[in-house]
């Protein structure tokens, strides 16, 4: 399995994916939410290009259920205050 799909409360649907980052082949688990007034948003955890690297990432990705896929969401928008303004200030529009 390569990716996830999860049905939140909310944030709507949640894809989680296990991938290469760039052309480097490093891994990476991208998590992606389209909130309410956005567009798709996403944002990714990085891990080296090894096996240790790889192993990582797939641990990461195997112990990714919807509550950790929540609150990954809530953590990214908390540390980017301007979006969640954006989709209150569209939302009155």
């Amino acid at each position: 399995m390569f990716a996830k799909i999860f049905q939140s409360p909310a944030y709507g649907q949640i894809l989680v994916k296990l991938d290469s980052a760039d052309d480097d082949g490093s891994p990476e688990v991208r998590f992606y939410v389209k909130p309410k007034n956005l567009g798709v948003c996403s944002f990714a955890i990085g891990f080296s290009d090894s096996d240790e690297g790889w192993n990582a990432a797939e641990r990461g990705f195997e112990n990714t259920d919807l509550k950790k896929a929540e609150q990954g969401i809530a953590t990214m928008f908390e540390d980017f205050p301007v979006a969640v303004e954006f989709a209150e200030e569209a939302s009155r529009n």
